[in-house]
């Protein structure tokens, strides 16, 4: 999932790759990437060459990379997306619907066909309308995946509105009611990335939700040898309210997803956090852009 040239760069140092895996954890332990050690980057790293480990002891995994996979970059995969952001109304529209059946079904919508999961509900509207949309239900899991206001989006809207999404400012996205939707044994997610102004500021939103920190984990989107300041994994971030009767999430926990072709799409976690909500939970997902089965999804796009 490189940029074009990025692989073409990559490629270039592909004889000497091997090598630089191997001493990967050594180096970073010194220092000799030129930027800070970083306690959260390194247990990202051995959560994941465990698991690489473990998978090619049991056969997994186990064909080698050739210039010519470098090449392709995936190109089909992103062609795809360019497909079907190019198909997509840019004019925002608000309304809802759902799926009461135990299986999916394919429902027309404007004029395109979708397919709606299992037992789920969606709201597509703007956040400041969830009140009259949600009318008082409560939550077991709450996923926030906030669209945070960032150089990286701001580019890419310059380049394509479709690809790219409506970016909220800290304080607005503050000023969501969580503690009216979640439950007394509920749980709260957040993604945030790793922008020291955004994990500041997830510190206030749980103090304004009247919640208290549970644990963090993180999600590598990218090469774990990166030498740039910019970290190869996303926070979530829990919360809950105070003296919750069930399991909290461990600290130190760590998510390791295929990547996606679609920007900022994240991994399902339903399965991932069942041992740490009750059996069929209720979840709610802010600022959705997919469906799940069993969810209640809210987001303009």
């Amino acid at each position: 999932m490189m940029r074009d040239e990025e692989a073409q760069h990559f490629i270039k140092t592909m004889s000497v790759r091997s090598k630089k895996e191997f001493v990967f954890a050594r180096d970073i332990q010194t220092n000799k990437f030129g930027f800070a050690v970083d306690d959260e980057l390194l247990s990202i790293q051995l959560a994941y060459t465990t698991l690489l480990k473990e998978a090619r002891e049991l056969d997994l995994f186990t064909i080698s990379r050739r210039e010519e996979d470098y090449l392709d970059n995936n190109k089909l995969a992103r062609c795809l997306v360019d497909q079907f952001f190019d198909t997509l109304n840019e004019e925002y529209k608000s309304y809802q619907g759902g799926n009461t059946n135990t299986y999916s079904i394919i429902a027309k919508v404007f004029d395109k066909s979708y397919v709606i999961p299992p037992s789920c509900n969606f709201f597509s509207c703007s956040i400041d309308e969830i009140d009259s949309k949600l009318q008082g239900n409560k939550y077991d899991f709450i996923l926030v995946d906030p669209p945070w206001w960032n150089k990286f989006v701001r580019r890419k809207r310059t380049k394509s509105i479709r690809k790219s999404y409506n970016m909220l400012h800290n304080n607005v996205i503050e000023e969501i009611p969580i503690f009216k939707y979640l439950n007394e044994l509920g749980l709260l997610g957040v993604w945030c990335t790793n922008s020291p102004t955004h994990l500041e500021a997830v510190k206030h939103f749980f103090r304004k939700w009247n919640l208290e920190y549970v644990t963090q984990g993180g999600d590598p989107v990218c090469d774990l040898c990166g030498k740039t300041d910019k970290k190869p994994f996303e926070r979530i971030i829990f919360g809950s309210v105070k003296c919750r009767g069930l399991k909290n999430p461990e600290n130190g926990k760590v998510i390791i997803s295929v990547p996606s072709a679609v920007h900022s799409h994240k991994p399902p976690l339903t399965e991932i956090l069942s041992t740490y909500l009750p059996k069929d939970p209720k979840c709610l997902e802010l600022f959705a852009r997919y469906l799940l089965p069993g969810w209640t999804s809210v987001g303009n796009q």
